[in-house]
Formats: structure tokens, C-alpha cells, sequence
């Protein structure tokens, strides 16, 4: 009987002998297999560098650009990490790029002199005009201007008349430097520009008759001190009654009564911001400063026939615009030789 019970409780421990063995052999097992998932899993994580969106507050328009960057083919290789400005101060994370969205990022990046690639967007080329003018930007900043292109809204006024000889323009003391971006055009379409400096809104309904009548058209300037609420409408009314073309800065203004404009959306942008950032990122592309590659027309039809106007296809308008852009841009490059 003794034999019989120490050969049961030796049976006992060997099956518990293996029990244990079996659970160890298991966990073993599973613990190799996290780590080698855990393994596989890092080369990709750590190909991952990291691309920042930068903005003062991420609301409206900063919000949609932000999320459809970090819904783009760019999250595929980079980890993109949206922050407001006050948390890059704070922070300061590394990244292969900084796209900055609005001024006080830009300024920010400008006045710490940083020294890392930046793509500068939703600014005019008349903010970075005077913030540049203030604090010499790196080699590596790059911008793209959301107002319209000069170039562009020249160019769309001679499309529409053939025979123009001058292009007038109202300018504010808020805004120095906006007549440096039509110079090439001037010179490209042989439009002679009529100038007319206000130094308050008030001044805006007084002078303008002036203007229209030395000018063939009017091109109008994203300026709060001169179109604004009160003033726009008068504008608009008096260049009708002189039956004057006016082209606007925004599709608002159109609709309102100005002729046409060249306008890039936010889609547009969102684009061009992506192919732009894929492009410095590997370094097929060298810093740039320039206005939107995309962009479309908004055309007036009616108020085009109202004041006589030949009817243009926006299809042949965009394609003249792109034809007499390359001799701007020709022009430009050999005067530059």
C-alpha cells in the first residue's frame, strides 16, 4: 500500500512537473512572438520622421487646410503633427518641415531665426513683403501667397481689352510694396499704370472718377483701408455709370459687380502645399516664393455684356493667362541675365 501511495503522489508531481513546463513553453513561445512583432513594427516607426503644421489656433480655415495635410499622401511617409504656435515655442519639436499656416508663425520663425526648411502659407505677398523687409528670412523658407497674382490679374485685363493702353490702381500707405509685383507684366502686355495714393477710406469715393477716366481699367488691391463695406459698393456703382471694367480681388467682388479675378480655393491650396512639401522634402524642388500654381477664374458674365464686352470663355482665359504668364516670366528671367 505504502509502495502504491509514494508511486501515486511521484505520478502527481510529474504530471505537475510538466504542466509547468507546458505553461512555460507557451508564454516563451508568445514572448518571442510580441517581440518579434514588436520588431517588425520598428524599422517602420523609426523611418517615420516627423513633419509640423504650425498656427496660431487651428480654427476655420486653418483647421480644414491642417486636416486635409494630415489626411494626404504625406502622412504615408512622415508623422505629421499639428501644434499651435504657443506649444512650439514651448516645445520646439525637430521635423523635416514646418508648414507655417498664417503671419504669427511666420514671424515667429523669422524673428528665432530658424534655421530648418519652412513652407510658408495663407499669407499675402504684401505680408511677406514686410515681414522679410524686417527679419531676413534663412535660405530654406519657402512661401506660397494666397492673394491673386498680379501678374495674373493684368494679364486678364488685357485679355478682356485687346486694345487697353493703361491699368489704374488705388494704393493705401498699409500697403508699400504691392506695385512691385506688376512691374514685368506692365512692361510684357505694354500697359502703361496710373496710380492713385489714398491716405484714408474716405478719400476712396472723391478720387476714383479721376483714376477711371485715365485708366482703361481697374485692377482692384485686397486693401481694407480702401475696399471695405462702405466704399466697395461706391466703386463698384461709379465704374459702372463710366462703364470701366474693374477686376476684383476675390469672387465676392465679383459677384458684386467687378468683372473677373483670379482666385485659388482652399482645395486648390491643399494641393499645391502637398506637392510643394513632397517636393522639398526630397529635395527635388529648391526653395520657393511665389503665388498659388493652381488657380481658376471667376467671370461676370452679365456685367461683361453690360459694358460691351466681347464674350471670353473662362477655358480660353485661363489659357491665354498661362500663354502670356511664360512671356512674363521669359522676360523676366533674360533682364535678370
Amino acid at each position: 500500500m505504502d509502495c502504491f501511495l509514494r508511486a501515486l503522489k511521484t505520478f502527481n508531481k510529474l504530471l505537475i512537473a510538466l504542466f509547468l513546463l507546458a505553461g512555460v513553453t507557451h508564454f516563451a513561445y508568445s514572448a518571442q512572438t510580441q517581440n518579434d512583432n514588436l520588431t517588425s513594427q520598428e524599422p517602420s516607426q523609426i523611418q517615420q520622421k516627423q513633419l509640423s503644421i504650425i498656427a496660431q489656433n487651428f480654427s476655420s480655415n486653418y483647421s480644414t487646410i491642417a486636416k486635409s495635410l494630415s489626411l494626404s499622401s504625406l502622412s504615408n511617409d512622415y508623422r505629421i503633427n499639428n501644434i499651435s504656435l504657443d506649444d512650439w515655442r514651448r516645445l520646439k519639436p525637430e521635423s523635416e518641415l514646418i508648414i507655417s499656416l498664417g503671419t504669427s508663425p511666420l514671424e515667429e520663425l523669422l524673428k528665432s531665426e530658424y534655421q530648418g526648411q519652412v513652407l510658408a502659407a495663407l499669407i499675402t505677398s504684401q505680408e511677406w513683403k514686410e515681414l522679410v523687409n524686417k527679419y531676413p528670412p534663412s535660405n530654406s523658407i519657402s512661401a506660397i501667397f494666397y492673394d491673386p497674382d498680379p501678374q495674373r490679374q493684368i494679364v486678364l485685363g488685357k485679355l478682356l481689352l485687346p486694345l487697353s493702353k493703361s491699368v489704374g490702381v488705388m494704393y493705401s500707405m498699409a500697403q508699400p510694396y504691392f506695385l512691385e509685383g506688376y512691374q514685368s507684366a506692365l512692361k510684357a502686355t505694354n500697359l502703361s499704370l496710373q496710380t492713385v495714393q489714398i491716405q484714408q477710406a474716405s478719400q476712396v469715393a472723391r478720387r476714383f472718377p479721376a483714376l477711371s477716366q485715365e485708366s482703361d481699367f481697374i485692377i482692384a488691391q485686397p486693401d481694407p483701408v480702401i475696399y471695405n463695406s462702405q466704399s466697395l459698393p461706391r466703386v463698384l456703382l461709379s465704374s459702372y455709370r463710366q462703364r470701366k471694367v474693374i477686376i476684383g480681388y476675390s469672387v465676392g467682388v465679383v459677384n458684386a459687380g467687378a468683372v473677373a479675378t483670379t482666385y485659388t480655393t482652399s482645395e486648390m491650396l491643399v494641393v499645391d502645399l502637398k506637392e510643394s512639401a513632397s517636393k522639398l522634402l526630397t529635395q527635388k524642388s529648391s526653395p520657393f516664393v511665389r503665388h498659388s500654381a493652381h488657380y481658376d477664374i471667376k467671370y461676370n458674365p452679365e456685367v461683361a455684356r453690360s459694358l460691351g464686352l466681347d464674350m471670353i470663355s473662362k477655358e480660353n482665359l485661363q489659357s491665354e493667362i498661362d500663354k502670356l504668364n511664360i512671356t512674363v516670366n521669359d522676360s523676366t528671367s533674360l533682364e535678370r541675365q
